[in-house]
């Protein structure tokens, strides 16, 4: 493969993965069984977007709303509207304009018409919107941060909710579930 192909090649595959990539850290509070929870809630949370794109804090709530009690409930959890909840959920989302710039060096490839272009470096850029979505969940009762999740995303050539839904089900996909039946020690010894 010619270096002008692997390149190109290569350089797809890399904005291909940057732009598909919904990756979520999740962290649990040392110590904490989030089996023992049975219901939860969600409240609004907090939206930080530029000026030139802003975000109505209402309609995010809207839409993210439903995918947080579809995937807790997915897992067994019950939702409350109210605050005898046992869990509370909250979230950020945060977008900023980015740009990347990139020297890719002589390519050879083109026609020169001046012999002073003959030397110059090729390069390219973009501008794009990242969006930075961090759920978290609290103890109701103790006010406590007891579970997070946090991922970004390039949501530049995204359109609608159906990013919002993906992002959440992927932050939530690692979220014990309480339908699934925990094997104590003991009964792991009986199977055996």
């Amino acid at each position: 493969m010619n270096p002008q192909k692997a390149l190109m090649v290569s350089l797809f595959v890399f904005l291909s993965a940057n732009l598909f990539c919904q990756d979520f850290t999740t962290a649990t509070a040392s110590g904490v069984d989030l089996l023992k929870y049975e219901t939860f809630t969600v409240v609004r949370g907090s939206v930080i977007a530029n000026a030139d794109q802003p975000i109505n804090k209402d309609a995010l709530y809207e839409a993210i709303k439903p995918s947080i009690i579809r995937e807790l409930e997915m897992r067994g959890y019950k939702f409350l509207e109210d605050s005898t909840a046992q869990l509370t959920v909250s979230y950020v989302v945060e977008t900023t304009i980015r740009m990347d710039v990139q020297r890719q060096g002589q390519i050879g490839q083109f026609v020169v018409t001046n012999p002073s272009g003959a030397n110059q470096d090729q390069g390219w850029s973009r501008e794009f919107t990242q969006g930075m979505l961090i759920l978290e969940i609290e103890d109701t009762a103790r006010k406590t941060a007891v579970w997070s999740a946090e991922g970004m995303m390039d949501i530049t050539r995204t359109r609608g909710s159906n990013l919002l839904d993906a992002a959440v089900r992927n932050a939530f996909r690692k979220f014990p579930d309480r339908n699934k039946k925990v094997k104590t020690g003991k009964q792991r010894k009986k199977e055996a």
